[in-house]
């Protein structure tokens, strides 16, 4: 059975136009994300230097200018598709481009992480999709909120609504600590 790489797969769905620009981008850093396991992360299906290659290598097809700027906005730490879409909604606004998958005090081995942060500006930002309504979920996740609450983080819980409305709460939230509060 013949079967695509994930960048091969990357480069024939940019030639797709009916695929969302957002859409291509969740699906790239889906291919090079680390995923959690017992243990720690465990490498990719590939890299961005990897598929970076592949598109310089496939020559002249339908969709490779696509590619090539997927691969400019892919990044290695998305651990769903939702913390994708608010990164890019993010810089979308303009904004500086948080970092993915930030441990509160990197020196502390057991730190809580923030899905997405601006470190400078101390915003921990949350999705909280469905795996979050369990019991267990909810315990770590209020304790993952206090640790950073109490060493002066403001925390943003993210969910479906957020994402419904273009992530307008959180883009004003962070344009406030940029800027200040407007009058």
């Amino acid at each position: 059975m013949n079967l695509t790489s994930p960048a091969r797969t990357l480069i024939d769905l940019a030639a797709d136009e009916r695929l969302a620009f957002v859409d291509l981008v969740v699906v790239s850093d889906a291919i090079v994300n680390r995923p959690y396991r017992p243990g720690g992360r465990i490498d990719g299906l590939d890299t961005p230097a990897g598929l970076a290659a592949a598109v310089a290598s496939a020559g002249r097809r339908p969709g490779i200018r696509r590619a090539r700027h997927v691969i400019d906005q892919t990044r290695v730490g998305a651990d769903s598709p939702q913390e994708t879409r608010v990164r890019l909604a993010l810089v979308d606004a303009g904004l500086p481009e948080p970092e993915l998958q930030v441990k509160g005090d990197p020196a502390e081995r057991w730190s809580p992480e923030a899905d997405l942060a601006y470190r400078d500006l101390k915003i921990a930002i949350q999705y909280d999709g469905k795996h979050h309504r369990s019991r267990e979920q909810q315990a770590a996740d209020a304790y993952r909120d206090e640790w950073f609450q109490r060493h002066g983080w403001l925390v943003v819980r993210l969910t479906w609504a957020d994402q419904a409305q273009g992530f307008a709460r959180l883009i004003r939230l962070v344009r406030e600590r940029l800027t200040g509060p407007s009058a």
